[in-house]
């Protein structure tokens, strides 16, 4: 087994097992809370599931019948982007803490939290994501597997978005559409 491999398959298992324990924290976290929960997920977390787990499906198959194969040193690259984009993603709901969930709901009472990577970006957790499946994209050597993955898992978090900000913007109010004026959804400086 390649080094590439072995460092591809390690950061895939991190990832599975970090996404285990983040929600399994967070429903602990959500257990211990005293305030009033208002979900607003309208399917959105299957959407976002579904759509991450079949577009890495069709890179795998793409990758393994050599389709858009890239230079050696590409891979080696996905994978520095896919161990950027986990530490981005867990420190993230790191900076969320007790208001991190996987679906879409609102406590009675959260805050907006406009510090560390939220400074800048609403949804960097998103963000993490998305350079995690970019990173496993280019580590599966498929160019056009990664281009697949990058606009459709962009189009998925773009739902996902839609759907929180319209919850977050009715729950928080002015503090959140203030919010929103000077910090963007995932990429600073273009969206």
């Amino acid at each position: 087994m390649s080094l590439h491999s072995i460092l591809f398959w390690a950061l895939w298992v991190v990832w599975i097992i970090m996404e285990i324990v983040v929600n399994l924290r967070a429903r602990f976290l959500h257990n211990q809370s005293s305030g009033t929960t208002t979900k607003a997920d309208r399917g959105s977390v299957w959407f976002i599931f579904g759509g991450m787990y079949l577009l890495i499906l069709i890179a795998f198959v793409l990758s393994m019948n050599g389709i858009g194969r890239m230079p050696t040193w590409v891979p080696f690259f996905g994978n520095a982007v896919m161990a950027y984009g986990i530490a981005m993603r867990y420190s993230a709901i790191t900076q969320l803490g007790r208001y991190f969930s996987s679906t879409v709901q609102i406590t009675s009472d959260q805050t907006v939290i406009q510090t560390g990577w939220y400074r800048t970006i609403r949804h960097p957790a998103y963000t993490g994501g998305w350079l995690i499946a970019v990173g496993l994209g280019l580590g599966l050597d498929t160019w056009v597997g990664t281009v697949i993955i990058a606009v459709g898992l962009l189009a998925i978090y773009r739902h996902r978005i839609r759907v929180e900000e319209q919850a977050l913007e009715s729950h928080l109010g002015a503090a959140y559409a203030h919010y929103r004026q000077h910090t963007y959804h995932m990429f600073p400086g273009i969206w």
